[in-house]
């Protein structure tokens, strides 16, 4: 068994190389490792991921994404988690511990964990490093009918019943579809639009909403590597999708910056993630006066673009959405577990919904 690991310039050495391209499977994927590469947040020495082989086959590997936050009103690096496979076949051979330990090593004093897989929450906290696992709830706004979807994210086989759920979603979500007549109206204050130019404006809009302490740092340079550097990448499955365990393409997958005027001056900004048919408001950093503005947006774009979903963990935008009851069908509390690291000053409850690497997926 040999443990190889990666810092930026050995990355882009690696994704290059031969060696790379004859593996049956992969630990990353160019266009992520292209995106970890450019991550404003990277140094040269920080190591970005460990990979696991045996005879020349890839058996596991474990990611990092490095980041920054604002704790005890002092700057600090952070490094988030992000992947972590072992082979069916070797789960009982240490591959793990081989993986996470030179990880824990390097990163324990300033390791982030979200978004994670269910049943691994209680193995971390088993290390003792960590503070206890705060759970993050969010809101999931269902716009349409959507059983095909579960019937898919379930693993169910059968063409049946695929076709099934597929012909009720279009029965319920016909007579669902009037609803537009009923809708009352609404005069906005603020005017929204679609806008990518991350200027001294913006920096200025994002310093003044940001907290003085304890929260995740993020800037306009921080914005522009995300909207440049995707990790998912919009079409078909293609032959290296096929060799990376996690996803890599996806049928529709875009970001959406809005910026938020109140007359001519900047007062909000909106970063949304469209995956498929579902929206997710990554990051909103606005006023209370404009979240009604905002909410009324994500909700006729969602029915102009026929999403399936909005989800986001703002209770302030969650409000205004459940307002508008005759724009959904049903509402659903989500739950997601976290977890810092013990000699961070710093809590979970100063994390946005996707800050992190959820942004990329």
């Amino acid at each position: 068994m040999q443990i190889e690991s990666y810092n930026r310039q050995e990355l882009q050495e690696f994704i290059e190389s031969g060696f790379y391209k004859q593996l049956d499977n992969i630990p990353i994927s160019y266009h992520r490792a292209l995106s970890q590469i450019h991550n404003p947040a990277c140094d040269e020495e920080d190591t970005l991921l460990w990979a696991a082989y045996d005879h020349n086959s890839l058996v596991g590997y474990a990611g990092i994404l490095p980041g920054m936050c604002r704790a005890g009103k002092v700057d600090k690096k952070i490094y988030w988690l992000s992947g972590f496979w072992v082979d069916e076949s070797y789960r009982k051979k240490q591959v793990a511990s081989l993986l996470f330990f030179p990880l824990i090593r390097a990163y324990e004093e300033r390791l982030f964990i979200t978004n994670i897989v269910p049943g691994l929450e209680k193995t971390y906290q088993r290390l003792g490093i960590f503070q206890p696992t705060v759970y993050r709830t969010g809101y999931r706004f269902y716009m349409q009918f959507c059983f095909s979807e579960i019937i898919v994210s379930r693993k169910f086989r059968s063409p049946f019943l695929k076709s099934a759920a597929a012909l009720t979603d279009y029965l319920l979500n016909l007579p669902f579809s009037v609803r537009t007549l009923f809708y009352k109206k609404s005069k906005k204050t603020f005017h929204i639009t679609e806008d990518s130019c991350f200027d001294e404006n913006f920096q200025s809009l994002i310093n003044s909403l940001q907290p003085e302490d304890n929260y995740i740092k993020k800037d306009a340079t921080h914005f522009e590597w995300i909207l440049r550097y995707p990790w998912i990448l919009q079409g078909k499955q293609d032959e290296e999708s096929q060799r990376y365990f996690f996803s890599s393409r996806s049928g529709r997958f875009n970001y959406c910056p809005l910026k938020v005027y109140e007359k001519e001056k900047l007062a909000g900004f909106v970063l949304l993630k469209i995956r498929d048919r579902a929206l997710t408001v990554s990051y909103l950093y606005a006023k209370d006066a404009a979240v009604k503005d905002i909410a009324l947006y994500l909700l006729e774009k969602a029915e102009r673009e026929k999403l399936k979903t909005v989800t986001t963990s703002d209770k302030r935008l969650a409000g205004e959405i459940s307002k508008n009851r005759i724009r959904y069908i049903a509402a659903k509390e989500i739950k997601r577990a976290c977890i810092v690291t013990k000699k961070m000053n710093i809590t979970s409850f100063a994390f946005q919904e996707d800050d992190g690497d959820s942004v990329f997926t």
